[in-house]
């Protein structure tokens, strides 16, 4: 088995093409909005961020806004996964369905997906523990179960499980890079370009909230483009590969 990241990136491309009509309406509702209000959940606490000098004040901060808002953190969370699952659904069981049509499919089989995604954090999460090397290396086997599982959800999480250990074989750390590159290199150019943006906006503006409201849109627009990227990806990861190899 074989991936290269030209063919990769081509047959994203060419998936993104299809069905961007379907996918960008799911990306708005379920990637953009979520986004958007965690984002000025947070800006409530902005002026208790001005004194916060240190990492551990940081994290201070973090934890106690988590556990002040972990209704709709989860909720947010919840939409995010779904979003996931619909985009993967639509590309690998959608088969001229409704937009409608493909959401309902996704819903039914939710709950076993969060499961899923459930059991793969807490796998990375315990190699993370142990050290960064197992961590990186359980998320990259684990990556395809997701588009596993909404490829064929009679087939059951162990299943999936087993499909996306077999065809992320031979290709970890491509995988990894993959998604890394994306998420660390999208990440900084996205406070960068909201910041640049966001300060345009407030000169000309003369300051004021309506900046600020912009700037975390422009966040969420971006954020929700990653996230998309990714699905797409994901999905054109799980269609160049092939389960032939052993575990």
């Amino acid at each position: 088995m074989t991936l290269r990241l030209a063919g990769l990136f081509a047959d994203a491309k060419t998936l993104w093409q299809r069905e961007h009509r379907l996918v960008v309406p799911v990306a708005g509702l379920f990637f953009l909005l979520p986004s958007l209000g965690i984002l000025l959940l947070m800006a409530q606490s902005a002026p208790q961020l001005e004194s916060l000098a240190d990492q551990a004040a940081m994290l201070a901060f973090y934890e106690k806004f988590v556990r002040a808002n972990v209704v709709p953190l989860m909720f947010a969370y919840l939409a995010v996964d779904y979003g996931i699952f619909a985009i993967l659904t639509l590309y690998l069981r959608g088969g001229g369905q409704t937009l409608g049509q493909v959401l309902l499919q996704a819903l039914r089989r939710l709950f076993p997906f969060l499961l899923l995604e459930v059991a793969v954090s807490i796998a990375f999460q315990l190699g993370f523990s142990l050290f960064i090397a197992p961590g990186l290396f359980l998320f990259a086997r684990t990556w395809l179960t997701a588009p596993a599982y909404a490829a064929q959800p009679e087939a059951g999480l162990i299943t999936a499980f087993k499909q996306g250990w077999m065809r992320s074989a031979g290709v970890v750390w491509l995988l990894f890079l993959l998604v890394a590159a994306m998420v660390f290199v999208a990440g900084i150019g996205a406070v960068a370009v909201a910041s640049i943006f966001t300060g345009l906006i407030a000169t000309a503006a003369g300051g004021g909230v309506l900046p600020e409201f912009f700037g975390y849109l422009l966040l969420s627009v971006i954020g929700a483009g990653v996230w998309t990227a990714l699905v797409v990806l994901r999905v054109a990861a799980y269609r160049a590969t092939e389960p032939s190899r052993g575990m």
